[in-house]
């Protein structure tokens, strides 16, 4: 799931909510649109079109799990829709941010792989035969070898830095804005639970946060307060943790390149490169005496 889905997928709620708020009703205002939420879960790239356990989690799956908890709970359609709209907006706006933190980290990567070729074309345009130092055996084929098996750790080190990084709750504050959902519609704190998460199962979302969800209904249940609001600000601080986290890996996995760079692509770039460029110059200072 992407950010450009995720704009895709709010978009589509967006309007959706829009006609809902005119009047229509809901399956009249998907026809309208020319789509459903089954059609919107395969546009957006969700797994199964058809539902159910194992699939991934992403705009159109959201759709479908919030819609199939608003109708069983009987909870307003149209001011649903409108908030289902801001949650998708506000997590491609998260994914567009961790995209942009991660560029950096990402370039670096990719960057450090290219040395070792580029001091290799150096070399040939100074004139010296580097391939034929690397492949004519001995010292310089050696070098190459463990130049080269150096050069793929460096890769399989560095691309599991930047994945690391990229890792992360895939819709944080799911669950909360689930139950509140279900609860909008009057019914009873724990039938609003079980329909949230048979909701995402028969979706096929995956979504943690269900101890916040128990922490958060205790705590209401304590202090003889209504839940509804404490669970949206519940979610709200999920999703700021979330990118708040997601910011700090990012950071993170700037400085942690440096160590495939230094155990790893600087070694190879000398037995890749500068042990061949000696032997190149050695073998043509030698070749004259010979």
């Amino acid at each position: 799931m992407t950010a450009i889905t995720d704009d895709a997928a709010a978009a589509t709620v967006h309007r959706l909510a829009a006609l809902v708020a005119g009047g229509l009703p809901l399956d009249r205002a998907w026809a309208v649109l020319g789509t459903d939420a089954e059609a919107l879960r395969v546009q957006t790239g969700d797994g199964r079109a058809g539902g159910g356990p194992g699939g991934g989690t992403g705009g159109g799956g959201i759709v479908a799990a919030v819609l199939a908890v608003a109708r069983q709970a009987g909870a307003p359609m149209a001011p649903t829709l409108e908030r289902l709209a801001r949650l998708l907006r506000e997590q491609a706006a998260q994914r567009r941010a961790l995209e942009a933190a991660l560029a950096g980290p990402r370039a670096t990567a990719r960057l450090v792989m290219v040395l070792p070729v580029v001091g290799l074309g150096f070399g040939a345009a100074l004139g010296l035969d580097v391939v034929g130092a690397a492949t004519g055996g001995g010292l310089g084929s050696w070098s190459v070898l463990a130049g080269a098996a150096l050069l793929v750790a460096a890769w399989a080190w560095s691309r599991a830095i930047v994945r690391r990084a990229a890792r992360g709750e895939e819709a944080p504050g799911l669950a909360l804005e689930l139950v509140a959902v279900a609860l909008a519609g009057g019914g009873p704190v724990d039938r609003a639970r079980t329909a949230a998460a048979g909701a995402l199962i028969d979706a096929g979302v995956a979504a943690s946060g269900w101890d916040d969800v128990d922490a958060a209904l205790e705590l209401a249940r304590r202090a003889g307060v209504p839940v509804r609001g404490l669970l949206l600000a519940e979610a709200a601080a999920a999703r700021t943790r979330a990118r708040l986290d997601a910011e700090a890996h990012a950071e993170r996995a700037a400085v942690q390149l440096a160590l495939p760079l230094g155990a790893c692509v600087l070694p190879a770039f000398s037995l890749l490169v500068i042990v061949p460029l000696v032997l190149s110059m050695l073998s043509g200072a030698l070749e004259p005496l010979a």
